[in-house]
């Protein structure tokens, strides 16, 4: 999920006032908690002015996400740091921080924030031009050059500015991202799965892998097995839908701490009894949550039917040209297609 830049002005290398102080450079894993840091403090900049609830100081999931994009696209995880104090005691304070993930040929913009007092100065154009290139996005192999990449993110719907700064270099804003909180309420039945459609649990193996990746192809347009392990970490419940042939329809994962997501189904009348099966199946601690796209109104009406609210703002899928099937996939979250 890329946030607040406030990018006021077009800006090259130089940006605005200090700016030369600023280095940018490759992350490391010593970096993440200052860009959590970053992450957390950008957010609650806005949302006070808001009148929301801030965001809490500690988000281990995030942490994760974070070294799951640092581990698989080192080379687009950057930083840009000051430095403070001087003599002796002179540091390099983290300010700014953007990552960014090829897959295919996707390159999808998982995060950008910027430190509040070094908003407006265009160090968030800086680092969206610097993911870019040189390591930036490619056509893929085979893919012909006229067609070039997919430039995609997910924004926030309060921040005009910044959805401006990444609607000029092609990734305008398509379609709401809702998250979807609570749980089922009593005496709710889930929409039935379809005659013929059995729901089981997914092995970790190679064959398995082989099916979710033809199901990516087909509604993405790549495969992203690294992504399907982070996913199952995080979500170790993973079911697969098969039909009466044993052929892979659909999977879905959910988990204990109530988290869901991805789903993707072959037909979007599935979309919602998948739905319902994840929020039955697996009875979290707490609530369950899921982000869901506008095109999946199957899941959105399933969702709500059941109980669950909308939870906040809505996010903004954004994109350069059309590459996925919103109304049969749903994402693993904003930062992670």
């Amino acid at each position: 999920m890329t946030g607040p830049t406030r990018v006021t002005r077009p800006a090259g290398l130089t940006g605005g006032p200090g700016a030369d102080d600023i280095e940018v450079r490759p992350a490391t894993e010593a970096d993440l908690a200052d860009c959590e840091r970053v992450w957390r403090d950008g957010l609650n900049d806005y949302l006070r002015r808001l009148n929301q609830l801030e965001i809490p100081p500690d988000n281990p999931g995030l942490q994760r996400l974070h070294a799951h994009t640092l581990a698989t696209d080192p080379d687009r995880f950057l930083v840009a740091t000051r430095p403070a104090g001087t003599g002796a005691h002179a540091t390099a304070r983290v300010v700014a921080f953007g990552s960014a993930v090829q897959r295919g040929p996707l390159w999808f913009l998982s995060m950008l924030f910027v430190d509040p007092a070094e908003q407006a100065r265009g160090l968030g154009r800086r680092l969206l031009n610097d993911l870019r290139a040189p390591n930036g996005p490619r056509p893929a192999s085979g893919m012909p050059a006229a067609a070039g990449p997919v430039l995609a993110t997910v924004t926030d719907s309060a921040q005009p500015i910044s959805n401006g700064l990444y609607a000029s270099l092609g990734m305008v804003p398509r379609m709401p991202l809702i998250n979807l909180v609570g749980r089922p309420r009593d005496g709710w039945t889930p929409p039935p799965l379809p005659a013929g459609i059995a729901a089981v649990r997914l092995a970790d193996d190679e064959a398995t892998g082989a099916e979710l990746a033809a199901l990516d192809i087909e509604l993405l347009g790549f495969a992203h097995p690294a992504d399907h392990a982070f996913a199952r970490r995080e979500r170790p419940s993973v079911f697969g839908y098969r039909a009466a042939n044993g052929d892979l329809v659909g999977y879905g994962y959910t988990s204990p701490v109530g988290r869901i997501g991805p789903i993707a189904v072959q037909d979007e009348a599935l979309m919602g009894p998948v739905l319902g099966h994840l929020l039955t199946e697996v009875a979290p601690r707490g609530a369950s949550a899921i982000w869901l796209p506008g095109g999946a109104g199957d899941a959105i009406s399933a969702a709500l039917a059941a109980g669950l609210r909308f939870e906040d703002f809505p996010l903004l899928l954004c994109w350069s040209r059309p590459f996925a099937d919103f109304e049969r996939y749903v994402p693993i979250s904003p930062g992670l297609l």
